[in-house]
């Protein structure tokens, strides 16, 4: 019931009703709270606080809340079981794109940094997507060091067909 909660969250988010994305945000955190069920599917093995987490994160940020998406995605990454690579690298271009839409460029580059290390390990399309919109919004701010350095890093990335 969680997740279909957060699932309906992002739903409101996308037509942009706040008070509905919150409400169903609530809800979600609250059937969490009450922890896994008997009935549960095999299948959500998946789903725990880091993915509680950036589903939030990703709610707030269809909603242009910045600091609050970045704040989810930055626990959902540093929750995220260190086995999971690519949860990871996803959760943490959510952060640096968050970071970046919200006024914080270095560290957003920074966040984008520890992306692309991750991508040695990770193949995702989605990431790297994610990271090419991050770029862009920081092309602005080409002229701090850290944000130049994530630029021309990313730039180097082999195009992938």
């Amino acid at each position: 019931m969680s997740l279909l909660a957060l699932r309906e969250a992002g739903g409101w988010a996308g037509l942009a009703d706040r008070a509905g994305c919150e409400q169903a945000l609530a809800r979600a955190q609250a059937y969490f709270e009450r922890g896994p069920s008997e009935a549960d599917p095999e299948w959500m093995s998946f789903y725990g606080e880091a993915e509680l987490e950036v589903l939030e994160a990703q709610c707030w940020s269809t909603l242009g809340d910045w600091p609050r998406a970045a704040r989810h995605a930055r626990r959902a990454a540093d929750l995220q079981d260190p086995h999971f690579t690519r949860n990871i690298a996803l959760y943490t271009a959510e952060l640096a794109d968050d970071l970046a839409r919200g006024g914080r460029p270095d560290e957003a580059a920074t966040a984008g940094m520890r992306v692309l290390d991750l991508l040695n390990e990770v193949q995702s399309s989605r990431i790297r997507t994610m990271l090419a919109g991050t770029s862009r919004v920081l092309l602005p701010h080409r002229r701090a060091a850290e944000v130049s350095t994530f630029l021309d890093r990313h730039a180097s990335l082999p195009r992938v067909m």
